[in-house]
């Protein structure tokens, strides 16, 4: 599912921060993550509707959650973008959004990059978090 190479960096920090957080208290983290995630979706989902050649992705992008634990902590990531593979509609997802190799002859590209809808949530996860954690601390 991994459309683009978002920069990620300030929420990997973040993310390292609220490790230190019990297992037993980040489960509470887990409704910001799936709210930021759907944002995210929605955002995506709403430019690659936008392009007449590549609407038909839509569909295709959604998002997974992952969850780990090890040493009493415990994390949540949010996977999103274009699903590809058998009976997916987001193979061509690479073209629209003119990652890497997957310009295309054409240039690609017309479709806005992921790590947009990245930018415009997080003010809104890190607030979100904020706010949680001011609730539990």
């Amino acid at each position: 599912m991994n459309a683009s190479m978002a920069d990620t960096s300030e929420l990997r920090g973040l993310s390292r921060d609220l490790r230190a957080i019990p297992e037993s208290l980040a489960r509470h983290a887990l409704p910001v993550v799936i709210k930021g995630a759907v944002n995210i979706k929605e955002t995506m989902r709403a430019d690659m509707a936008k392009s007449s050649h590549f609407k038909g992705a839509v569909p295709a992008i959604d998002f997974d959650i992952e969850q780990s634990s090890s040493g009493g902590t415990g994390t949540y990531e949010a996977i999103i973008g274009p699903k590809v593979g058998a009976g997916e509609s987001g193979g061509h997802a690479g073209i629209a959004y003119g990652v890497g190799v997957f310009g295309g002859a054409r240039g690609g590209g017309s479709v806005r990059d992921p790590q947009a809808a990245l930018d415009e949530e997080r003010p809104k996860f890190e607030k979100a978090l904020g706010d949680l954690l001011d609730d539990i601390l």
